[in-house]
């Protein structure tokens, strides 16, 4: 059973489930494949929301092969005070994450929420000796269907060399 959501979070909210659903990825040097993802954000009742995220290729007749890729972390609102932007033009930050990648990664996010939408923008990338040469993402999550009913998402990406460009998108739907 689902605690009651903690306050801070209440921007969040329409994200907090198990999504399950189909994109596709690729990259300037990676061929482009089909791929089934997994994606649950949770709440134990303090103010962040734990995420997972698990990815495998689709075969040719669209079941699951391995695990491609995972990752894991926490976003949390900042407070209406914190959510200001420094300068007047800019768009208040209202939600901070963290997420950590098995390729020897850590991305920090800041972003937006606009309703059922979140945007994100990398303000810092940590990387192992050997981990994946990442050094900027922007990702946007968010719902749309006529009853909102659909998760989908973008990322784009720049790593080992390229400029920032698109990596991968999905669509989902909520499962029990």
């Amino acid at each position: 059973m689902q605690p009651e959501v903690h306050p801070d979070l209440e921007k969040l909210s329409f994200l907090i489930g198990r999504w399950e659903g189909v994109g596709v990825a690729g990259y300037a040097d990676m061929d482009e494949f089909q791929f089934g993802q997994e994606i649950e954000f949770t709440n134990d009742g303090g103010p962040c929301l734990t995420y997972r995220s698990r990815v495998w290729r689709l075969t040719s007749d669209g079941s699951l092969a391995d695990l491609w890729t995972s990752e894991s972390g926490y976003w949390r609102c900042r407070t209406a005070e914190a959510a200001r932007p420094a300068e007047p033009d800019a768009a208040p930050v209202h939600v901070e994450a963290l997420i950590a990648h098995p390729e020897g990664y850590s991305e920090v996010y800041l972003g937006t929420v606009f309703a059922t939408r979140v945007e994100l923008v990398t303000d810092a990338v940590l990387r192992t000796e050997t981990g994946e040469q990442v050094t900027a993402g922007r990702r946007l999550y968010g719902l749309f269907g006529d009853q909102r009913e659909t998760l989908g998402y973008a990322w784009d990406m720049a790593a080992r060399g390229h400029e920032i460009r698109s990596f991968m998108s999905a669509q989902f739907k909520q499962v029990s």
